[in-house]
């Protein structure tokens, strides 16, 4: 198991904001606790789900292996507008350029 949830490097928290994502979170619930994602059983939880919601599960997977199996050319065409809008929010935490205080400011303010 990797842990996420109790590190807050930018990485760490953008996985962390793409898996409790309101469409995915129920389901990605029982693999992700307070030692880590269990990804293994999670990548294989997603192959059930919708195209766009096991796209969100193979984003936060590809930032936190640093891996490439996610194409750019996927997110605009099989994501919906609220999580096309999740995934930038998780690149700007993943770049340093946006805090969970703000990101928690400017969902209050939406």
């Amino acid at each position: 198991m990797d842990n996420v949830t109790g590190l807050t490097t930018p990485d760490h928290l953008a996985v962390r904001h793409i898996l409790t994502s309101p469409t995915i979170a129920e389901r990605v619930a029982p693999f992700v606790d307070a030692d880590g994602v269990d990804w293994y059983p999670l990548l294989v939880e997603a192959e059930s789900m919708s195209s766009g919601e096991s796209l969100l599960v193979r984003i936060a997977y590809d930032l936190w292996h640093a891996g490439n199996d996610v194409a750019l050319r996927e997110l605009p065409r099989r994501l919906d507008r609220t999580s096309f809008r999740r995934v930038v929010e998780a690149l700007e935490l993943s770049r340093g350029e946006l805090s969970e205080n703000e990101l928690g400011a400017l969902g209050a303010a939406a």
